[in-house]
Order: structure tokens, then C-alpha cells, then sequence
């Protein structure tokens, strides 16, 4: 909820906020990049690509070796607008961290490191990773 609404007070949808950080954070990002690490259909992240293309924050450049696929770059405009709303999040997080005891960023990480292994568990009961 807080991405959510951090998102809508920069008047940019939250599934294009995580795709936009996604392209600043991914070397050689492409759709399909961005299809695989966030499980979002491709549909989904092509409205939102071609959004960014026609507000002038991405150019695409096909891959030599697949020219079906294409790099995502951001444009100097794009960097802009990312370079002013992402960082936000990441000071963000850090701060939260930061309040946090020594005790309990161990208590957190170690709860969410038990977390993940139970619900692996649950998603894949044979083991299999």
C-alpha cells in the first residue's frame, strides 16, 4: 500500500513505477526481462513501455542477436523523471531500516528468511527449486 500510494502522489500508476525502477536497476532490459522478474503478462508491460515511449522516457534498440527483442533505454528525460522519484523510495527504505534496532533488523531478516523457506515449502513441496 505504501509503494501504492506513493505512486498515485506522483500521479504515475504503481505498475509503471516498479517497471520504470525495474529499467534503471537492469542492465540490457527488455520486455521479456521485465516480464520475468515481475510475472506481469506482456500485454501489461508493453501498454506501460509503449507509454513510456510516447512520453519520450525510452528508446528501444533491437538486440543484434534477436531482432525481435529490444534493449530498453532511458532517454535524458526519462533518467530525469527517474533519477527524481526513485531514489525517494530507496532513501525511504533506508530510513525505515534505520529506526530499526540492531536487534530487530536481525529479527526481520531472519523472520523473512523463515518466511521464504516456508512458503517455498508450500509452493513446491517436493523440494524442488
Amino acid at each position: 500500500m505504501i509503494y501504492e500510494d506513493y505512486a498515485r502522489s506522483i500521479n504515475v500508476p504503481y505498475t509503471s513505477l516498479y517497471i520504470l525502477s525495474l529499467i534503471t536497476r537492469t542492465e540490457n532490459c527488455t520486455q521479456k526481462t521485465i516480464c520475468e522478474k515481475t510475472f506481469l503478462p506482456r500485454q501489461t508491460v508493453n501498454t506501460i513501455i509503449t507509454g513510456f515511449y510516447k512520453k519520450r522516457w525510452v528508446t528501444l534498440e533491437e538486440m543484434p542477436e534477436d531482432r525481435r527483442s529490444k534493449v530498453i533505454h532511458l532517454t535524458k528525460a526519462g533518467k530525469e523523471f527517474a533519477d527524481q522519484v526513485i531514489p525517494q523510495i530507496w532513501k525511504a527504505e533506508l530510513q525505515a531500516m534505520e529506526k530499526l534496532t540492531p536487534e530487530q533488523r536481525k529479527a526481520l531478516l531472519e523472520g523473512i528468511r523463515i518466511y521464504r523457506k516456508a512458503f517455498q515449502s508450500a509452493m513446491l513441496p517436493n523440494g524442488k527449486e
